[in-house]
């Protein structure tokens, strides 16, 4: 047997056209309360029945969309609580620089016994926070959202690097280049295309990590910058390794000139 659905704003009586009083199936049956036919029903209503009618598809509301939690006032509590030599350590151990930690705004979090990295819109505002222990697991507070890791007290060049993560963009700040984190190696490309904009950026290097995976995901992240854009695979595993072995910033702007830019 059928069951049978109200009617609704969204989908109405097939035949009166009201959105009240009357009910559907699935398969295309009506009882009307308004319209008569000749099967009257037990609910005072008329059976109506058409084959090639459409399914009836109940409505389901909207979602709601979900509010973006605060994250900046414990962001600002564990950054004044982390000792500077707590970030030399940390840095030592990613071989990368401090100061490009710092900029990243990286603090320890103690309720997670784990490094916080603030995630943020393509306008800056903080919307989630990624958490690094120090065995390299990695995961998010609850209620983030992903976003993309942009340093705060670094001048603007004309090229961004877009990088994976926190600590391949902590390694190219190192090098020198002026670069933003995507929180995965396929996802981050609005807020990029954002920051873009934002920031009158006219070039991009998507850097790749040295995997299928990461090609794909830079090739397109690549398609959805909006601005003139190549994608170049150091010969390391990242972008860290890469800097750990002795790499330089200009040798990555080097590949990157031998590459063909997508306009």
């Amino acid at each position: 047997m059928s069951t049978w659905h109200r009617v609704t704003h969204r989908a109405p009586c097939p035949v009166c056209g009201k959105p009240d009083w009357c009910t559907v199936t699935a398969d295309g049956a009506a009882c009307c309360m308004r319209v008569e036919s000749p099967k009257p029903m037990h609910n005072g209503g008329w059976l109506h029945c058409s084959p090639t009618a459409a399914p009836f598809v109940p409505s389901r509301p909207a979602p709601k969309p979900h509010p973006i939690a605060n994250f900046s006032p414990i962001l600002e509590v564990w950054a004044k609580s982390t000792p500077h030599l707590a970030l030399e350590t940390l840095a030592g151990s990613l071989g990368v620089n401090v100061t490009a930690l710092t900029n990243l705004r990286a603090a320890w979090a103690p309720a997670h016994a784990a490094w916080a990295f603030p995630m943020r819109s393509g306008s800056g505002v903080v919307i989630g926070i990624r958490l690094r222990a120090t065995d390299g697991r990695k995961w998010a507070v609850t209620g983030s959202r992903n976003g993309i890791f942009i340093p705060q007290d670094t001048i603007p060049q004309d090229t961004l690097y877009v990088c994976e993560g926190p600590t391949d963009t902590a390694a190219a700040l190192s090098m020198g280049l002026y670069a933003v984190g995507r929180p995965s190696c396929n996802c981050g490309g609005p807020e990029i295309a954002e920051f873009c904009r934002a920031s009158r950026i006219r070039r991009a290097v998507v850097i790749s990590d040295n995997d299928t995976p990461g090609l794909r995901g830079a090739d397109k992240i690549a398609g959805e910058l909006g601005v003139n854009c190549c994608v170049i695979c150091p010969p390391a595993k990242d972008v860290r390794e890469f800097y750990r072995a002795g790499g330089t910033g200009e040798e990555l702007a080097f590949m990157a000139q031998q590459c063909v830019w997508r306009k």
